[in-house]
């Protein structure tokens, strides 16, 4: 797409995307009053100019169904021209790069430039009723990883959405209507103005070092993978500036910014623009199932591949939180659940897979491990067992007959206090001793539960929200020797959700993560082929 057009609907228009996110149209009946909706100074496009496209029958079917319900007037051509507005627009409708969709998913291709005004009119109205199609669907089947066919809404939706124009811009009425989500929207455009910047190149092949203490090898790659990657222009850049732009680099990929090449950063740097685009494709494509039910909310996000917490209260961050996520074998799952209660010194009842594989080599070769790392011996009954009394030598994962229970405590894995939304899969969000964790820049080591950095300030602002009137208890309940259940006065959902790309909360910029559980990979291979726009 011109580099031109994509900078000025960019900057003019990024304050006015969200400036209707949540508008509510009044539509009119389009078979009453179409004739008082037609301006009399449109060109005309009949079914003979209609036929003559070079585009397949169904969308001149629907074209022609269009056209006769406007009276064959033209929507936006009057004396054969159309305003810089919507020549943007038009621009805009006809750039899969722009709307943030797979290159040639569309049905109808773009435009060319030796297209008549006449043809492109037709062509962007085609383009733009695929495009009005994914407010009420996706163009992912996320759970089978397979793309949906692309559609079109009615020739009546169609003009809905035309009659339905209040707003600065074409391109503003088109990102907003009928769309509840100002985070999508935001996505959206943040998206825009990373292809806008960056480009979308494919420059796989690089070299990379295989000695990382050699300076000069690692200078030369660092330097080569950003120019590929269009972050900078030159490769003369001194040390220090390198280093400045490798961090900037490391902040648009959710990695610590700490100007070292480390394994996370050199696939940052090998990793393709292109890619990254089909992150922010699929990671809007999900916003689109976002339920509706839960947008404005009070309401907990997390994303795994971020690493990240986010608490809104009134569709508004109140609360980010790094967090830990499961392993790779032990997969944190997807899901929405319903925030209840906090625990505060929370006994950790350890689940029976883990104590029958996990702790249990330790007994084995060592009885008192139970007791140095504070846990509890039971039997079925509830009962307390000294474990220096077993024969753990005879005791197999297969027939562990024993509960195992840690005591709270600073110590206790769950650390000083668990916030418990009930679910079949006994997730939850926790406290922890190992903060150090935190630090990493992949955070997958729990067994699939939530932890978070701080605990304590996020239990401030969940009781906060709702004035609580034990807002201040939970400083006390620390000091009591047993766990202490806290019982929250407004329930609210918290959604665990898996987007390779987000917005940033303060620079409101686009930032791409690695995709941890691969889920993505399938995906991707669907659109693998040398990118092209139409």
């Amino acid at each position: 797409m011109n580099s031109k057009i994509l900078t000025v609907y960019v900057v003019f228009f990024s304050g006015l995307f969200l400036s209707g996110c949540n508008s509510n149209f009044e539509f009119n009946d389009n078979e009453s009053k179409i004739e008082n909706k037609i301006d009399q100074s449109t060109a005309l496009i009949d079914e003979s100019m209609i036929q003559a496209m070079k585009i397949d029958k169904n969308a001149k079917k629907w074209a022609i169904d269009l056209y006769n319900l406007n009276k064959n007037h033209a929507f936006w051509i009057k004396s054969e021209s159309i305003s810089s507005d919507q020549a943007l627009f038009f621009a805009y409708v006809n750039s899969d790069t722009a709307l943030n969709i797979p290159f040639g998913y569309f049905s109808t291709p773009s435009y060319k430039n030796e297209t008549t005004l006449f043809e492109k009119e037709v062509i962007t109205a085609l383009r733009c009723a695929e495009f009005l199609n994914l407010k009420d669907t996706s163009i992912f089947n996320h759970q089978k990883n397979t793309a949906n066919i692309s559609q079109r809404v009615s020739a009546e939706h169609f003009i809905d959405f035309f009659n339905a124009f209040d707003n600065p811009s074409w391109i503003a009425h088109l990102l907003n209507f009928k769309e509840n989500n100002k985070h999508l929207v935001k996505m959206h455009l943040a998206m825009n103005k990373f292809t806008k910047k960056y480009g979308i190149e494919t420059n796989t092949n690089s070299e990379i070092p295989t000695d990382l203490k050699d300076s000069l090898a690692v200078f030369h790659f660092i330097s080569q993978q950003l120019m590929k990657r269009n972050f900078i222009e030159d490769t003369t850049l001194k040390q220090d500036e390198l280093v400045e732009q490798l961090r900037q680099y490391q902040f648009l990929n959710g990695l610590n910014t700490d100007g070292a090449i480390g394994r996370n950063t050199i696939g940052a740097l090998t990793e393709t623009n292109y890619s990254r685009y089909l992150k922010g494709v699929l990671s809007i494509d999900k916003l689109r199932g976002f339920p509706d039910s839960l947008i404005g909310k009070k309401r907990i996000v997390i994303n795994i591949p971020s690493y990240l917490l986010h608490l809104y209260i009134d569709d508004q961050i109140v609360n980010t939180s790094k967090v830990i996520v499961g392993t790779q074998k032990n997969q944190t799952p997807l899901f929405t659940a319903t925030m209840q209660y906090f625990v505060v010194n929370p006994y950790w009842n350890v689940p029976y897979s883990i104590a029958s594989k996990e702790i249990l080599p330790h007994l084995k070769k060592d009885s008192s491990y139970l007791r140095r790392n504070n846990y509890t011996l039971l039997d079925r009954n509830k009962n307390i067992l000294i474990a220096d009394s077993i024969n753990w030598k005879n005791i197999s994962p297969s027939n562990f007959p024993y509960f195992v229970r840690q005591e709270p405590g600073p110590r206790n894995s769950l650390g000083l206090v668990k916030l418990m939304f009930p679910n079949d899969h006994a997730i939850y969000i926790h406290d922890t001793p190992s903060k150090s964790l935190f630090s990493r820049d992949e955070r997958t080591f729990s067994h699939g539960c939530i932890r978070t950095e701080h605990p304590f300030k996020l239990a401030h602002d969940i009781l906060a929200s709702e004035n609580h009137k034990y807002i201040d208890s939970v400083e006390h309940y620390l000091t009591l020797p047993k766990e202490t259940y806290l019982i929250l006065g407004e329930k609210f959902p918290v959604t665990i959700v898996y987007h390779t790309a987000g917005v940033n909360d303060s620079t409101q910029e686009v930032q791409f993560y690695k995709d941890i559980y691969k889920k993505e990979e399938e995906i991707n291979q669907l659109f693998q082929s040398t990118p092209k726009e139409n």
